[in-house]
C-alpha cells in the first residue's frame, strides 16, 4: 500500500464548492474521501481544520528555459510576437541568461511554479528539449502532447507541421498545443482561418493567446470544441492589450490561465490570478468570479490537456494537493488574493514537496531532505535546494543574482 496519510477536517474543494471532509492518500493516489474516516495502524494523521484543500494548480503556459529576469521591453508595444522576440534575443538579459545551464533554468522555473501552488506545468517546447528534465523536477511537466510553435508566417519549425501534429493528437488522444494569434497584425488575424484550413482546429486543439479574435472566431473555436489559454500579463506587456476574454467565457469556451515566460509574463501564477481579476474588472466593469478563476487553473486545464477526470479530487487519481491557510471563511474561494504566505502545503503524487514548518514530521516520515527558508517570518520547508540553485546562477553570471519569482533566500 505504501505511505498512507489521513488529512482530517479539511475544507475540501469538490464539485465546484468547498465542504468539510477527510481525505486519505495511499502511495501516489487518493484512496478515500469522506467524513469521519478512520486511520489504519500505519497511517500518518494530519489535521487540516480551518484550512482549504484544492487540487494542485496547473500553469497552462510557460517556457521554463526562459525562467530569468528582469523583464525586457515594456514601453514599446508590438504588433507581433516576432518583433518582441527579436528585441528580447538582442538584449543583455538574454545574453546573461545564455550563460546559465539549461538544467538550472528548468529548476528555476519549476521552483517558481511550486512556490505559487502549481503542481503541473505545460512547458511549450519541443519534446527533445524537454525530455532530459522530465521526472527530475519538483513539479510535474505535461509530457504527452503534440505541438506547433505557432500558426502563420513567423512560425518556428517545431514538430511535423500542424496538420500532421493534429492528426497524431487525434490518433493518440492527446492535446495539440500551439500559439495562435499572438499579436494584432494581419498574420495574427488570419491565423485561425489558416489553422482550420490545415484541419488542425478541433477538440484536441489548445490555442494560446488568441488576441485579436471577435465573435466570428470565438464561435468557430466553440463549434470545434477547442480550448484557449489566456496570458493577460504577457499580452499587456508586449502588445498593450489582451484577449477579449469575457467573450470567450460568455460563449462557453474552455479557458485556462498561463503565466507565459518570465521575459514578458507574470512572476508566478498567483500574480497572474491577481492580474486576471484586475484586468477583467477594468475592461468590463464587473467581477470575474473566484470560482471561474479556480476552474481556469484546475478543471479547465485538465480538460484541455486530457489529464483525466476534470474533478481531480477523486479516489484513484493522483494525489496532487494544495493546502491553503488564508484565514478566510472555510467555504469562501478567494484564489485571486493568495500570496506566497498562504501556501501551506504542496503534495505531488502523494509526497510533500513544499510546506510550512508544522509539517516537518510529514517530510521526515517520507525521508525527504529539505531546505529551510522564511516567508513573512514563517519557516518553510522545501524538497531540494533552491538556495544552492540560486548560487549556481550567481556563479554562472559572475555576480549575486536575485530573482523576484523566488523568495529572498
Amino acid at each position: 500500500m505504501g505511505n498512507s496519510v489521513l488529512f482530517q477536517s479539511a475544507s475540501l474543494y469538490r464539485n465546484g464548492k468547498l465542504e468539510t471532509s477527510d481525505l486519505i492518500v495511499d502511495g501516489e493516489k487518493i484512496s478515500a474521501i469522506d467524513t469521519n474516516l478512520s486511520p489504519n495502524n500505519d497511517t500518518v494523521t494530519i489535521s487540516l481544520k480551518g484550512k482549504k484543500v484544492y487540487p494542485g494548480f496547473i500553469n497552462s503556459h510557460d517556457h521554463l528555459l526562459a525562467s530569468y529576469l528582469p523583464k525586457v521591453g515594456g514601453t514599446e508595444k508590438h504588433q507581433s510576437w516576432l518583433s518582441y522576440d527579436n528585441l528580447y534575443k538582442s538584449s543583455g538579459v538574454f545574453a546573461e541568461r545564455q550563460q546559465v545551464d539549461p538544467e538550472i533554468l528548468y529548476y528555476l522555473g519549476a521552483y517558481k511554479n511550486l512556490f505559487s501552488g502549481v503542481t503541473t506545468v505545460f512547458d511549450h517546447i519541443p519534446h527533445h528539449v524537454q525530455n532530459p528534465f522530465r521526472g527530475i523536477l519538483p513539479v510535474k511537466l505535461i509530457s504527452d502532447y503534440t505541438l506547433a510553435h505557432s500558426i502563420g508566417n513567423y512560425s518556428l519549425g517545431w514538430g511535423e507541421g500542424p496538420a500532421l501534429e493534429y492528426r497524431m493528437a487525434e490518433h493518440a488522444g492527446l492535446p495539440f498545443v500551439t500559439h495562435l494569434a499572438e499579436g494584432v497584425d494581419d498574420d495574427s488575424k488570419q491565423s485561425l482561418r489558416l489553422l482550420e484550413k490545415m484541419d488542425a482546429l478541433g477538440g484536441h486543439s489548445v490555442l494560446v493567446h488568441c488576441l485579436p479574435f471577435g465573435l466570428k472566431e470565438v464561435e468557430k473555436i466553440l463549434e470545434k470544441g477547442a480550448s484557449v489559454v489566456w496570458c493577460p500579463t504577457s499580452n499587456l506587456h508586449i502588445f498593450g492589450k489582451t484577449t477579449n476574454i469575457k467573450l470567450f467565457l460568455d460563449m462557453g469556451v474552455n479557458v485556462c490561465l498561463g503565466t507565459d515566460y518570465s521575459a514578458s509574463g507574470s512572476l508566478h501564477l498567483l500574480e497572474e490570478l491577481k492580474t486576471a481579476k484586475s484586468i477583467y474588472f477594468g475592461l468590463y466593469g464587473e467581477e470575474l468570479p473566484e470560482s471561474t478563476l479556480l476552474k481556469m487553473i484546475t478543471e479547465n486545464p485538465r480538460k484541455a490537456f486530457r489529464l483525466g477526470n476534470p474533478d481531480a479530487m477523486m479516489p484513484g487519481l493522483s494525489a496532487d494537493l494544495l493546502v491553503i491557510n488564508d484565514d478566510k471563511h472555510n467555504a469562501e474561494i478567494n484564489v485571486s488574493e493568495l500570496t506566497w504566505k498562504h501556501i501551506n502545503l504542496v503534495v505531488i503524487d502523494g509526497y510533500p514537496i513544499y510546506g510550512s514548518e508544522e509539517y516537518k514530521s510529514l517530510f521526515v516520515h517520507f525521508g525527504l531532505e529539505t531546505e529551510e527558508f522564511s516567508i513573512d517570518g514563517k519557516t518553510k520547508l522545501v524538497a531540494g535546494s533552491p538556495k544552492k540553485l540560486l548560487k549556481q546562477v550567481s556563479d554562472s553570471v559572475g555576480y549575486k543574482k536575485s530573482l523576484a519569482f523566488l523568495p529572498n533566500f
